[in-house]
């Protein structure tokens, strides 16, 4: 049966309630961190203290700060950072669902110990974040999942690169994958065609904007030489997708992808000497889906970078950039690059209560 929006919220804020007063109930010593001066040890607590806020449901006891996740997801941690930042609070404990958990994490799906990972790169007025999965109507404590190994580089191909580069694309080797990409949008990558599907396990350029683009690409030319096809592709694009094109879907897509491309062309514009493209920890579920797009490299004197570039307002950027800078290099100074227009108080708020500090750096993109 589908529960309408009331009876469902009904049932979060009944659930919430339950875990914490299971949780303010138990011992002291089975929680993560040390109980508030003034903290009840007991529950006296209603569903109507349960705060619905946007997805997520919230109660501020004295100071500490309960919130059920409305998905165990780097952007529901965010939004639950950034309503203990609204209160404030002096404490954060955050609860997660096991349900729909994946094993790959995402900007959208995660696992508790990738939340729980996420969460020990922030403070809360200057405290610990607590993740505890629901268990029934309680709860137990999350230790961080390790930080995930850096990906396998791709099998390279020269000659294949070649035919890239003279189109004018940008070659971008990232999650075991090598891609062409104009102005940051993927416009053909290279495929090992596997021999248990009939192929010759040998790469092959395949040409079209995302993979079903591709198999359409395959399916209505498959005479046409994937050259030709990709200088035919790369023209139409070209079209559409330049600083101040007419609105158009293609200029629109991979936004973050497109700055990143920007900055490999122009370092200076944050600093560095050089950059080079680096996947994040964590791969976007599909072409349309908002996700940041990252660089490493070093200042003039060598001082190491991790550069994150993202649009809008993508509540994934800093849990997802935190964890890129853990994995390549803890003591990298970290940039965050978004355009002018996208300079939001909400990513202020976030990277003010990283552990190691971040820099949000404004560009002038132009693309209309």
């Amino acid at each position: 049966m589908t529960l309408d929006p009331k009876q469902r919220a009904r049932l979060q804020k009944a659930k919430l309630l339950a875990v914490t007063r299971q949780y303010l109930e138990a011992p002291p010593s089975s929680r993560a961190t040390e109980s508030l001066e003034g903290e009840p040890a007991s529950a006296p607590i209603e569903i109507s203290d349960v705060l619905e806020a946007g997805s997520l449901y919230a109660l501020n006891l004295t100071g500490h700060g309960f919130v059920l996740l409305s998905e165990s997801s780097a952007r529901s941690l965010s939004a639950a950072l950034i309503w203990a930042a609204q209160q404030p609070v002096q404490r954060l404990t955050v609860f997660a669902d096991a349900v729909g958990v994946t094993d790959a994490p995402s900007a959208t799906a995660a696992r508790p110990e990738d939340l729980a990972r996420w969460a020990q790169y922030f403070l809360v007025a200057d405290q610990p974040i607590e993740v505890r999965l629901i268990e029934g109507t309680g709860s137990t404590g999350i230790q961080p999942g390790p930080v995930p190994p850096a990906s396998v580089p791709p099998e390279r191909d020269s000659v294949l690169e070649q035919h890239l580069i003279d189109e004018g694309l940008e070659v971008v080797h990232e999650h075991g994958v090598t891609r062409g990409e104009l102005l940051g949008l993927e416009v053909a990558r290279l495929v090992v065609w596997p021999q248990e599907s009939g192929g010759d396990n040998a790469l092959h350029l395949e040409v079209g904007v995302g993979r079903f683009d591709r198999d359409a690409h395959a399916a209505v030319r498959p005479d046409e030489s994937p050259i030709d096809d990709l200088a035919k592709t790369v023209s139409i694009l070209r079209d559409h997708r330049f600083p101040g094109a007419p609105t158009h879907a293609v200029q629109r897509l991979s936004r973050e992808r497109w700055l990143r491309a920007l900055l490999l062309d122009q370092p200076s514009l944050v600093g560095a000497h050089s950059l080079t493209a680096l996947g994040m920890t964590t791969e976007p579920s599909g072409l349309r889906d908002a996700f940041p797009a990252a660089a490493i490299g070093s200042t003039e004197d060598g001082t190491p970078l991790v550069v994150v570039c993202s649009c809008g307002v993508d509540l994934a950027l800093l849990p997802l950039a935190a964890d890129l800078r853990e994995q390549v290099n803890s003591e990298a100074v970290l940039l965050l690059a978004v355009p002018e227009q996208d300079h939001h108080v909400a990513t202020k708020w976030l990277a003010s209560m990283l552990r190691q500090p971040a820099e949000l750096i404004a560009i002038a993109v132009g693309w209309g």
